[in-house]
């Protein structure tokens, strides 16, 4: 008897097929449960090491799916032992898939995060900060072994204004994409340059009037790098099997 490994979950009566494009080269198809389906293939084994190496692959097939059902997604790594245990889990929580439902129709998750171009924004805080100017100026004026401390000080005061100013502009750019939204989440940033990790999830008829203030942001703020990314719904709706 073969495990199932779990990719997403489906509204359809029918025993879907999506061809051999699941782990391993396995056959990717629905299993159903009254109208909905459990989109698997046959694992390789039941190794999580090797089952998380196959994240790629796994989002592969989410993304092939997507394009023509809204989707439910499951976690990496879901590995039931049998369709028998697949069809288990769609009876137990048939009732919640479906409220998850209502909520993913029509829509689409936006990803959006902003990291700072470190040469630009350190540029305008220098410009705009009096004592980071002046510290600046002394140590350059000083030998290397005179300036040690003005370093310290002049380093916890950059990174005070980056700080400042990015939770400033992470919220201004938050607030001016929410409205458009059904449901958004901030997420916490990845690393010291991140100042914005954010998910939205949008009507896919208001995903231009999105792009359009996207648009509008990068052009604003020249001192940023977004990251732009159309996603099934993980941050609203996974479910764990």
């Amino acid at each position: 008897m073969h495990a199932r490994y779990l990719y997403c979950i489906i509204e359809s009566r029918k025993n879907e097929e999506f061809g051999e494009i699941g782990i391993g080269g396995s056959k990717v198809y629905a299993v159903t449960y009254k109208d909905l389906g459990a989109v698997v293939s046959n694992s390789p084994g039941v190794d999580p090491i090797d089952v998380l190496s196959e994240g790629i692959t796994h989002q592969k097939v989410v993304e092939e799916v997507m394009k023509n059902f809204a989707i439910i997604p499951m976690s990496f790594g879901q590995v039931p032992k049998s369709e028998e245990d697949v069809k288990g889990f769609l009876a137990e929580h048939y009732d919640e898939l479906k409220e998850l439902f209502v909520t993913v129709e029509g829509k689409v998750e936006l990803g959006l995060k902003a990291s700072w171009k470190m040469d630009k924004i350190m540029k305008e805080i220098v410009n705009s900060n009096d004592r980071i100017r002046i510290l600046q100026k002394q140590i350059n004026s000083l030998p290397e072994e005179k300036s040690y401390y003005l370093k310290i000080e002049l380093g916890k005061l950059v990174a005070d204004e980056l700080k400042t100013h990015g939770e400033a502009l992470a919220e201004k750019i938050f607030d001016s994409l929410k409205p458009v939204a059904v449901e958004a989440k901030m997420n916490k940033p990845l690393n010291d340059r991140m100042i914005l990790n954010s998910a939205f999830l949008v009507a896919r008829d208001k995903e231009g009037h999105f792009d359009e203030i996207v648009n509008e942001i990068e052009k604003k703020y020249p001192e940023l790098t977004l990251k732009y990314v159309v996603s099934a719904p993980y941050n609203f709706v996974t479910i764990g099997a």
